[in-house]
């Protein structure tokens, strides 16, 4: 074969070992199973104001959510999901906090709900975007049910390696599906309005 035939079969293979980092053994990758909402951990948390809220049937119960999961105090791809969060945010302003609610969940015990308020003050996050903090053992098991997690044990217990992941979820239609949280804005508004 002349080395011109063999560009589509590498151009392939190269898409399809990036799927496959990205789904399922890189750092920062995730699980990609789809979610069960029935499944979803009606766990206590406590939001960015200091309110008790049960993450099912106050957050997630018959609305549409796109949830991150990340941490205050990180300095690797919690900034830059949040950045495509933030910009996604801006082109559907209109639905926001009416059909439409994002949901970041900090996987550090150590962020109280002022942490979180600081944030969200410091990123210009607004109405419509919920900030929850809760015991580790919650967090984690909100984490592993809704599939942001990487499958690889060792890759995933370190926490620079969170997982990227963005669930995108509509409740009421039963429609779950995930997003990279470091692609384009752009991209991510086509997978939002898809759930929606």
């Amino acid at each position: 074969m002349r080395t011109s035939t063999w560009i589509p079969f590498v151009a392939a293979a190269v898409v399809a070992a990036a799927a496959f980092a990205v789904t399922r053994g890189a750092p920062g990758g995730f699980d990609a199973r789809p979610v069960n909402a029935r499944a979803i951990p009606d766990v206590e948390m406590l939001d960015q104001h200091g309110k008790r809220v049960r993450f099912y049937e106050d957050i997630v119960k018959d609305k549409a959510v796109v949830i991150q999961f990340m941490y205050t105090r990180c300095d690797g791809i919690c900034p830059a999901a949040t950045d495509t969060l933030l910009a996604a945010r801006a082109e559907m302003q209109d639905r926001i906090g009416k059909d439409l609610w994002f949901v970041s969940v900090s996987l550090d015990e150590r962020d109280t709900p002022e942490d979180l308020a600081d944030y969200a003050n410091s990123r210009g996050i607004g109405e419509g975007w919920i900030l929850l903090t809760g015991a580790t053992s919650d967090v984690e098991t909100l984490r592993r049910a809704l599939g942001a997690y990487d499958p690889d044990p060792a890759i995933d217990a370190v926490r620079s390696n969170h997982s990227a992941a963005l669930v995108l979820g509509n409740d009421r239609l039963d429609r779950w599906t995930m997003a990279s949280g470091l692609g384009s804005a752009s991209a991510l508004v086509r997978s939002i309005r898809r759930t929606l």
